[in-house]
């Protein structure tokens, strides 16, 4: 057994499990494979900053719908892959992460480079496995459904060729955890829901538009099920306001709620917990969790068993509507009056973007998407592309790997942008290293909300010391790697990027301050009198 031949027995599980593309942070410990991987078909990417490279792996997974592999070299390389590997287990991709190592006796010495591998990734990874020359089995069986590790230990010399005997290698894909299919009588114990869908993989919005249209509860829409706007459900979405779907089940107008899709970002899904204890929720994901910390009813994303029947719905929905559409209204008119302040800022982005592909950043950033951005042209499910395509990492919700991640999976659309806020632009600053390896004929948007610190907690806590505020600014930034940059901090500015040319663009949006203080108490207090 050699070297070469723990290499050669890696790339052969790769190619098992359709592997189209491996990232590679090259070092000196895993220098057999990137040496040996020069004759393998798989696309290559090199770079050499570990986290950036996983969290880009993890928008590869879900543009590519494959398994992608991540390499490194020894040591606190393979710590890195730690924040994507959580984002991956909770969103249920299949990263393969592939961590080389000194031989198995440097171990527990305090070597260079001989940290404990094994085990590195804990709970978050489906399997490990510790191979050597001496290994005398290669069998992995996986289902693919979460991570999985493959620690590779290499002696000196490093280089050398295969062996005479060959490698012998089981590799087998597993049958896929599910959760049970919902039945009829299932379905039959819901009472005046209320249905909130995000995050759906694009396979399934067929099944799950037939669902909403046949069932007419009101239903809210968040950004990532790339529903949001779409005329088949204008009759039954309730859009304006978090605070008016709490008053929904503080009045007892709904009575339980159906999650599709992945974990909500909505407010009111916090509040299951604590001031809706009593409220039944029946979960349709493919993911396996139910997102909440108390009882509730988890299915798989499957509708074939419904039958709308006795199902009790909330009485008048179109009153419901109405209301919801008076908010709506309201809303308009302070975004119209506070046209600079921060949600207005995210309206008149939205109106540039348009229906272009869309990656949303966590924290402020997704949830001002979801309340401000502009739905009111509504896309018909019959024409060709009624759908924007919209993701997030939604997995563990972190703010770190967000720009890696959003350049790999803006990989398959020709213009696409990328919305986040200032301190997650600063958390992935080596990020854009990645574009040069990349296709310069898609046009990439990096919109960066720049108010200055993390004020998202500001209506939380209104501590300073929340806020870790600054000064920064990104030009700099964008000059450092290449990309032409734009500032915007009028209503002028979003004409200018409507129609601005270039490919790689970092456009940073000041918003003012006072307005957005103004918008939010005025906003705040119309949201009381529902």
């Amino acid at each position: 057994m050699t070297n070469f031949d723990l290499c050669s027995t890696v790339f052969s599980f790769l190619k098992k499990v359709n592997v189209e593309t491996v990232i590679i942070c090259a070092g000196a410990r895993n220098a057999p494979f990137v040496f040996h991987i020069e004759n393998e078909s798989f696309k290559k990417v090199f770079f050499f900053e570990e986290r950036s490279a996983a969290f880009f792996a993890l928008g590869l997974i879900k543009q590519q719908q494959k398994p992608v592999a991540v390499i490194t070299t020894s040591g606190t390389a393979a710590a890195e892959l730690l924040p994507a590997t959580i984002e991956a287990f909770y969103q249920g991709l299949p990263l393969i992460l592939i961590t080389a190592d000194r031989p198995k006796s440097y171990r527990h010495t305090g070597a260079p480079q001989a940290i404990q591998q094994v085990g590195l990734y804990s709970n978050y990874v489906e399997d490990s496995y510790d191979w050597d020359i001496h290994t005398s089995q290669f069998s992995i069986t996986t289902k693919l459904q979460k991570p999985i590790h493959l620690n590779i230990c290499f002696d000196e010399p490093l280089m050398d060729k295969g062996s005479s005997e060959g490698v012998k290698s089981d590799f087998n894909i597993a049958a896929r955890a599910d959760y049970p299919t919902a039945t009829a009588s299932d379905f039959s114990k819901l009472k005046k829901p209320l249905v909130i869908v995000s995050q759906v993989d694009p396979s399934q919005r067929k099944s799950v538009l037939n669902f909403l249209t046949t069932l007419k509860a009101p239903v809210y829409l968040e950004s990532l099920s790339q529903f949001k706007g779409l005329s088949d459900l204008k009759p039954y979405a309730i859009q304006s306001s978090d605070v008016f779907v709490k008053k929904l089940f503080q009045d007892k107008v709904c009575e339980s709620v159906i999650r599709i899709g992945g974990v909500p970002t909505l407010r009111f899904w916090r509040d299951l917990e604590d001031k809706f204890t009593s409220v039944p929720v029946y979960n349709f994901t493919d993911l396996p969790f139910s997102g909440l910390a108390r009882i509730s009813e988890n299915f798989r994303l499957d509708f074939s068993n419904f039958k709308l029947g006795t199902l009790a719905l909330p009485a008048d929905v179109q009153n419901l509507k109405a209301k919801d559409d008076a908010l709506e209204k309201t809303k308009a008119l302070l975004l119209g009056e506070f046209n600079l302040s921060e949600p207005a800022c995210v309206r008149h982005l939205s109106n540039v973007i348009e229906n272009q592909a869309l990656y949303l950043g966590n924290s402020l950033p997704i949830r001002e998407w979801d309340s401000f951005s502009n739905s009111v042209t509504y896309g018909q499910s019959n024409t060709q592309s009624p759908y924007q395509n919209v993701y997030a990492n939604r997995g563990a919700n972190g703010i770190d790997g967000q720009l890696s991640t959003y350049l790999g999976w803006s990989e398959g659309f020709s213009e696409s942008w990328c919305v986040v806020g200032d301190l997650t632009a600063m958390y992935d600053l080596a990020s854009l290293g990645l574009a040069a390896q990349m296709n310069k004929k898609n046009k990439k948007r990096i919109v960066i909300i720049n108010n200055r610190g993390g004020h998202i907690f500001k209506r939380i806590f209104n501590k300073d010391q929340f806020l870790n505020s600054h000064e920064i600014e990104f030009q700099m930034w964008a000059q450092m790697w290449k990309w032409d940059y734009l500032k915007v901090t009028s209503v002028e500015d979003f004409q200018t990027l409507q129609s601005h040319p270039s490919f790689e663009l970092i456009v940073e949006i000041h918003p003012q301050a006072e307005q957005t203080n103004a918008f939010w108490n005025a906003w705040d207090k119309a949201c009381l009198h529902l």
